[in-house]
């Protein structure tokens, strides 16, 4: 399992157009077998969340499937299985948005930190030595305030978000310039 904590907060703002500071996040990591290990860690970035349907989940509360548009990763680090005496170093309980841990490597970006955190839609994705991947989904409001899912992967980018997903979660890209790889201005 995977848990989303972290939270932001909007200071004062004297202009209309500054950005409020997003807190650090940061993902817990838990393992079912004892010697399990992270492999990989990925954060992709999103420009909307369509939500296409919701059913019942098996703890009585409601589950939505929801389709997240785009989708680019900007943050990504893996095992460096190369360095001796790795495997036990690599069972991380915790992620910090940006920090790579002692015994990982970074692959996204090429160097450097990741982007900072704006406002918009990431799914975080966590995954084992063993094949286990979970991933979380995360909403960063205009005011900086979050909101986070346990996110499930269902077919192409569509995830299962449990449970009670808040009426404001979803907003689709604008069709017009949503898409920073799609050369509209």
């Amino acid at each position: 399992m995977a848990k989303l904590t972290g939270s932001a907060s909007a200071p004062a703002l004297p202009e209309a157009t500054a950005t409020p500071s997003v807190a650090p996040v940061k993902i817990e990591i838990s393992y079912e077998k004892r010697d399990d290990t992270l492999q990989t860690f990925t954060v992709t970035q999103y420009g909307g969340v369509s939500i296409l349907g919701t059913k019942p989940a098996s703890n009585g509360e409601i589950a939505s499937i929801a389709r997240f548009e785009g989708g680019v990763p900007i943050w990504r680090f893996g095992a460096n299985r190369s360095l001796p005496g790795m495997g036990a170093n690599q069972h991380v309980a915790k992620v910090e948005y940006g920090a790579v841990p002692a015994g990982f490597t970074q692959d996204v970006p090429d160097s450097g930190p990741p982007a900072p955190l704006d406002p918009g839609y990431y799914i975080f994705t966590i995954e084992r030595a063993s094949g286990a991947v979970n991933c979380e989904a995360l909403k960063i409001n205009a005011d900086g305030s979050l909101q986070g899912y346990s996110a499930e992967p269902r077919a192409g980018s569509s995830f299962r978000l449990c449970c009670n997903v808040n009426a404001d979660f979803a907003e689709p890209a604008s069709s017009a310039g949503s898409n920073p790889d799609s050369g509209n201005p």
